[in-house]
């Protein structure tokens, strides 16, 4: 089942977006959830604690009132203060209900179950009525000594309520310190998971994208004979498909030029065979004796027609290379020797412009077709020679490899610009001719050097450089060959 498809590359950034964000938005509610709870319990602890110190407080200063009241009735039997002392009674049960309402320690409960029923039994002592006035005044006195003990068993109650309320900050901050920890991995984890998104939707999008410009670069290169596949959103898919019949359509142009060439060149070949031979004919007086002027003419005729010759030639091997027609003998090649012949070849026009002609080589064996590696070099130091201004420098050195043989051509020349990179091994292209070249070539001989240089499993690639041009080839290695 195929991996779900959008339906433009629009909706695929908007999905993209979704996707990508719905982590972020998790964690961002997540943390607000933990934030919200932190807050209610904080708020829940404050509100034990001040309401039990609040309480603690208010008991033990109304036991302390109520302590006075029970006194002044004591020594004074008025009525009024046992009616404080019973008013007080009823607030210190109060606060003691609300306390054990808001209250869940055992001890503390205790505390207040204690102080209860201390407090009951001394206010019960001092309204007791029965007897005799002075064995009642005898048990009130009696009864106020127990207020020492109700005020023990107070302050104990109030530490109580404060060691609670630390207990409750540290177990707010141990909490808040494992709601951090908490946090933190969860959001880290949808972070990293966020991260994962954003990589995977990158490549959705780039991917079809970096087809699409690599089926691009081919075509501006001259390879018609790769199918172009776009894999991606619909829209992409679609653009893949008309660049692909693009392809074919530029194939297909490009075997009828093929054709349309060889055929041309092979019909003007008759007619300057005609014209050669007849120049030759003249320039031997076999009509009869020339002026010199007439013999001069005839000899620009002669060498035009040699140059044109060489010209048609060349087209009909480009055509005959690129269409895979012209048989590979390929034998044991060796190859510093052959590159000294093609630089004895040029030992004229390196002379008569001081070129200086530097060559490192050492006993090398490659497979290939002798007439086509020959062309190469041929070709490479040609141009070499043309743009090197005189007294430059060409250099010619081999490296060896673990199956290859690599051989670098370097002149002291212009170079090729920026923009001539690109295209310098298009058939037919010509850059900028520098002052140099007085001989305005064909633009075949690179491509014809990278067809030869393919046939035979090698590479043919212009490098950088500072300063001229400079181009390695690169063949396959004879194995137990000569070296």
């Amino acid at each position: 089942m195929r991996f779900y498809r959008p339906r433009s590359f629009f909706s695929l950034l908007l999905l993209g977006f979704f996707f990508v964000s719905l982590p972020l938005f998790t964690a961002l509610f997540s943390s607000v959830q933990i934030l919200d709870g932190l807050l209610q319990q904080s708020a829940v602890a404050v509100f034990r604690s001040v309401s039990r110190v609040e309480n603690s407080r208010k008991l033990v200063d109304l036991l302390h009132d109520q302590e006075r009241s029970a006194r002044l009735y004591n020594v004074l039997g008025e009525s009024v203060h046992l009616q404080e002392v019973n008013r007080a009674q009823e607030k210190v049960e109060q606060v003691l209900a609300h306390f054990i309402i808001n209250s869940s320690d055992v001890e503390l409960i205790g505390l207040i179950e204690l102080l209860d029923a201390k407090v009951r039994h001394l206010v019960a002592a001092l309204n007791k009525v029965s007897g005799d006035p002075e064995s009642r005044k005898q048990t009130q006195e009696t009864t106020l000594l127990l207020y020492s003990e109700v005020g023990s068993i107070a302050a104990k109650l109030e530490r109580q309520s404060n060691t609670l309320m630390v207990n409750e900050v540290d177990q707010l901050r141990e909490s808040v310190r494992r709601n951090k920890t908490a946090l933190s991995w969860q959001v880290s984890g949808l972070i990293g998971f966020s991260v994962l998104l954003i990589i995977f939707f990158i490549s959705l999008i780039v991917k079809p994208v970096s087809q699409i410009d690599k089926g691009i670069d081919r075509l501006g290169e001259g390879d018609f004979s790769t199918p172009i596949a776009v894999s991606g959103s619909r829209d992409l898919e679609a653009l893949g498909e008309k660049l692909d019949w693009l392809r074919k359509r530029l194939n297909k142009l490009d075997r009828e030029k093929v054709k349309m060439i060889a055929h041309i060149s092979h019909e003007l070949k008759t007619p300057l065979a005609s014209i050669k031979e007849g120049a030759g004919l003249l320039k031997d007086g076999l009509v009869g004796t020339l002026t010199v002027s007439q013999e001069e003419v005839v000899s620009i005729l002669d060498k035009n027609c040699d140059k044109l010759q060489r010209l048609i030639e060349n087209i009909l091997d480009f055509n005959m290379a690129e269409a895979k027609e012209m048989p590979i003998d390929q034998t044991e090649l060796p190859l510093d020797a052959l590159i000294r012949d093609v630089a004895a070849d040029h030992h004229n026009p390196t002379l008569a412009r001081n070129i200086a002609l530097e060559l490192t080589l050492e006993p090398a064996a490659v497979l290939g077709n002798l007439q086509q590696i020959k062309t190469v070099f041929d070709n490479l130091l040609a141009n070499a020679v043309k743009f090197t201004p005189d007294n430059g420098t060409i250099r010619i050195y081999m490296r060896k490899k673990s199956g290859s043989v690599n051989v670098i051509v370097e002149d002291s020349g212009p170079g090729i610009s920026e923009e001539d990179r690109a295209q310098i091994f298009l058939p037919f292209f010509q850059g900028n001719q520098p002052k140099q070249a007085a001989v305005k070539g064909s633009g075949l001989g690179l491509a014809i050097s990278k067809e030869y240089v393919q046939n035979c499993g090698g590479s043919l690639r212009l490098l950088p450089s500072r300063q001229g041009a400079r181009f390695s080839v690169t063949l396959p290695r004879m194995k137990g060959g000569m070296e």
